[in-house]
């Protein structure tokens, strides 16, 4: 029997490699500063799945990523490197793997929403007590979050979807859907992607404590929270 109640989650990162994260931030701030976001993007993500009572496994691209990030692989995570052509299979194979190892609920998140919080997850594996698949939309069309009940993954999720598209989460939910499958959505949340995400961010965060802490960390050193609300220009 797994343990935990046959929970999982996943989490997808990148190897933390200069010039290969965040390329879009680095335009507007720097190379370093889009890599410190990024280590701090995804060391809140594993704080907060790690804080949940169930198995957490990080899945990094390409292979020898954990090389790059002692940091992520020391936390009460287990290491796996991400298998297939492109990122729909490896979300698929990753998914496919924890049913294999006999758990009965497990969700896929990335590294780039560090406002997921806990309880987010715990909603999310709660709901798949009675529906087959939870799916948590990012604001520009895709999802940051999908999971399946069950012992199987659903692979029609996965195939021939333009990833990089905005119409990944409607596409997903339509697919299930066709395919009789329940779904839960969870509340929208941003993924960082861009010097105005960045500043909805810190907006968002201002003013509050606690999580996500390393994140808040990054941008109180970039000086990206005044309380007067003028952004700085990094480039």
């Amino acid at each position: 029997m797994t343990k935990q109640g046959g929970r999982c989650i996943i989490v997808f990162v990148k190897a933390p490699v200069e010039g290969v994260v965040k390329t879009r931030l680095a335009e507007r701030i720097g190379e370093p500063a889009a890599l410190a976001l990024y280590h701090a993007f995804a060391s809140d993500t594993l704080s907060a799945a790690t804080r949940v009572d169930a198995d957490v496994r990080i899945y990094g691209h390409p292979a020898g990523w954990e090389r790059y990030a002692r940091q992520w692989t020391e936390m009460r995570a287990q290491p796996f490197t991400q298998e297939g052509a492109d990122l729909g299979e490896r979300m698929y194979n990753a998914l496919a793997k924890a049913a294999e190892s006999g758990f009965t609920r497990t969700i896929l998140i990335g590294s780039d929403i560090p406002e997921i919080t806990e309880s987010l997850l715990l909603k999310a594996l709660s709901r798949l007590e009675d529906h087959d698949a939870v799916i948590g939309p990012s604001l520009d069309g895709g999802y940051y979050l999908v999971g399946f009940s069950g012992d199987t993954a659903f692979r029609e999720a996965f195939t021939g979807m333009a990833w990089s598209g905005p119409g990944v989460f409607e596409e997903t939910r339509k697919r299930l859907a066709e395919n009789d499958k329940t779904v839960h959505v969870l509340k929208p949340l941003a993924d960082i992607d861009t010097y105005e995400d960045l500043h909805g961010l810190a907006s968002r965060l201002a003013g509050r404590n606690g999580h996500p802490l390393r994140t808040r960390r990054v941008l109180a050193a970039m000086k990206m929270n005044p309380p007067s609300g003028e952004w700085p220009d990094h480039r």
